[in-house]
């Protein structure tokens, strides 16, 4: 695909970098963390990121740094990105296998399925793999440990018969406490329920959950399905028809954008990670 940089614009919630608004692609650490509901590791994070992919498609694409809601919404509200217009120099291209292969770079629909489970933690695998764990939570037996003391004191009593002197003989009693004993002991109980290894109530509730997990996939699924092809479709679009128009190529560039963050925000940032390899 044959580009070539047309023009640039700022694009924000407000359409440009106004008060208390930076540019993606320039703001500093410093800057960023002069924005309420930013953190100091956090905006040098989002700097060392920036760095290492070079440039910044949106903010969802820091998703990958396992931002919190409050700081992605700060960021939406404080950042504003450049958008670059290309001009597309129109080809030749006679097989859709020879379109299509403009971008063979990107991700494939189903890398990017695997994405999406992988950021919603709806894999088939882990689901499975909760399933099995509640069933082997019960194949161990439960231990009980329990230790004994008695102690028992012992009392003698002697007798005897004294007199005046200490001698024996008729008089005084006389009495002795003798020893104690000291016994102690160490047990161990085990015991299987073999009943929950069949299905126990937490078995049910796993597979409860798994249903639901189930309903969220099929439609988180379906969601970054479509956005992908419309996406797709755009881009095609965009090759084989290359607007001449400034204003039609800022409408498509915006909603390539748009569709593009809203991959991101289905992976967690991998999409755009993935188009930068």
């Amino acid at each position: 695909m044959r580009l070539f940089l047309f023009a640039a614009v700022l694009l924000s919630t407000t359409a440009h970098a106004g008060a208390g608004h930076f540019l993606l692609n320039k703001v500093t650490a410093d800057q960023l963390s002069t924005i309420d509901g930013v953190e100091e590791n956090e905006a040098s994070r989002i700097v060392a990121l920036r760095s290492e992919r070079s440039h910044l498609k949106s903010v969802e694409e820091l998703r990958v740094l396992g931002l919190d809601t409050v700081t992605l919404n700060a960021l939406r509200a404080h950042l504003a990105t450049e958008l670059t217009l290309k001009k597309v120099a129109k080809g030749s291209y006679t097989s859709v296998e020879e379109v299509l292969g403009q971008f063979s770079n990107e991700p494939t629909v189903l890398k990017v399925q695997a994405m999406t489970m992988d950021y919603t933690k709806t894999n088939p695998a882990m689901v499975e793999g909760w399933l099995k764990a509640s069933t082997a939570a019960y194949a161990l037996p439960a231990v009980t440990l329990t230790y004994d003391k008695d102690i028992d004191d012992y009392t003698t009593w002697d007798y005897l018969d004294l007199d005046e002197d200490g001698r024996v003989g008729s008089g005084e009693h006389q009495y002795n406490t003798a020893r104690a004993d000291d016994d102690q002991g160490f047990g161990v109980r085990l015991a299987w329920r073999l009943d929950k290894l069949v299905m126990s109530s937490e078995r049910i509730r796993v597979i409860n959950e798994a249903q639901d997990i189930v309903k969220l996939r099929d439609k988180v699924l379906d969601e970054v399905t479509r956005v992908y092809f419309d996406r797709r479709r755009l881009q095609v679009d965009q090759l084989l028809h290359p607007s001449s128009g400034l204003r039609e190529q800022i409408k498509n560039e915006l909603r390539l954008q748009e569709l593009t963050a809203s991959i991101d925000a289905l992976t967690g940032g991998e999409f755009s990670s993935a188009l930068g390899r």
